[in-house]
């Protein structure tokens, strides 16, 4: 991303901290971070902490605090847009950090994931501050995404398909789950993926029916269906792909309800459009599963959204009221969980690019007998 990209940004935020009251905004490394400014490093002891603040001419509007011995991981963006401040080992952090706040008393915003040992010791160095939550800040930015990450998604759901069709060509009959689990970790990486942070879940025969299976040392047998759920990164960006493919012939009874879990993922693919409640995309798919007799076995959401982490807004769950807009990515997964016997699940991506949405997922939904 550009500089340009952050600075726009930091202006959209500064616009909601405006609205909010908010007199500064406190991130530390984690993915808000990085969409923010560019810059990954880790969350650990030593605090590394990014202070945006209103357009006023007597502050910098943003510093950086940072390990002094950690400059050389600072990105050119941060380093040229950012008042970078470095504190040594044995210097209190604290002490810099709260000097660059103009208003000690009034309303900060502080990281979702912050740690709770940090928050603590910010509320003993500014006792007079009040807090609040930063994802009423960064979560309406994040929620639609623009041209560029709609472009890391689909590359990403691109290399994770390659990877799954290279697995398919090495073979699943006679591997282990973890095996399996193992070598498709590998073939991210060959396509271009940094690993995941969960999975991959390989689940089969019977296990296939645990939505998130732990893959195991069962040995995947000749005609079982086997729920391969696993993702990757991207720049930042994540995949995230479903498929249930079978070793050998389908049974009657599986192919029944693989081509109810298919029918109910393209329902839900046609409810998405602007305006439609996530609600309302998660009873379409809901819908063709009862209707077919197997509503009890759908047990969970339709599906989540997706960016800079696996799972953030929006959701696809009954009881939202969230209508879907453009920019919006989540996934379309409806599965059916029949207990002792099997299970099918078939996640796709989708965005909405229009007013209708389109999936960033181009590998085949359709039964594979491998």
């Amino acid at each position: 991303m550009s500089t340009d990209v952050y600075q726009k940004r930091w202006r959209r935020a500064r616009e909601l901290m405006d609205a909010a009251g908010v007199s500064a905004l406190f991130l530390v490394p984690t993915t808000d971070l990085y969409y923010m400014t560019g810059f990954r490093g880790h969350i650990g002891d030593r605090l590394t902490a990014f202070v945006l603040l209103p357009e006023r001419r007597d502050v910098s509007p943003a510093f950086f605090l940072y390990p002094a011995f950690e400059k050389a991981a600072i990105n050119r963006e941060l380093l040229e847009s950012a008042e970078c401040v470095p504190y040594r080992d044995g210097e209190d952090p604290y002490r810099a950090l709260t000097a660059l706040f103009p208003e000690p008393d009034g309303l900060i915003a502080v990281d979702t994931r912050l740690w709770s040992g940090v928050l603590l010791s910010l509320e003993s160095a500014m006792p007079r501050a009040r807090w609040l939550d930063a994802e009423k800040i960064i979560a309406p930015m994040r929620l639609q995404k623009d041209a560029a990450e709609r472009a890391l998604l689909e590359e990403a759901q691109s290399r994770a398909g390659r990877a799954l069709m290279e697995l398919f060509a090495w073979g699943l009959t006679g591997r282990t789950e973890r095996e399996t689990a193992e070598k498709l970790t590998g073939f991210c990486a060959g396509a271009g993926l940094e690993r995941a942070d969960w999975g991959p879940v390989v689940a089969s025969g019977e296990n296939s029916a645990i939505p998130h299976h732990e893959s195991g040392d069962k040995v995947i047998g000749k005609g079982e269906p086997v729920v391969i759920d696993f993702g990757g990164v991207y720049a930042g960006y994540q995949a995230d792909i479903t498929r249930t493919p079978v070793t050998g012939a389908a049974s009657g009874e599986f192919r029944a309800v693989y081509e109810t879990v298919l029918a109910a993922n393209e329902a839900a693919f046609r409810a998405a459009r602007v305006g439609a409640s996530s609600a309302s995309v998660d009873a379409a798919a809901r819908d063709v599963i009862a209707r077919a007799g197997y509503g009890d076995y759908f047990t969970h959401r339709l599906g989540h959204g997706i960016g800079l982490d696996i799972h953030e807004a929006p959701y696809m769950v009954g009881g939202s009221a969230l209508s879907l807009a453009p920019g919006m990515a989540f996934s379309d997964e409806p599965g059916i969980y029949l207990p002792g016997k099997f299970g099918v699940r078939i996640e796709d991506i989708l965005f909405m690019g229009g007013e209708t949405a389109e999936r960033l997922t181009a590998f085949p939904r359709e039964l594979r007998e491998l």
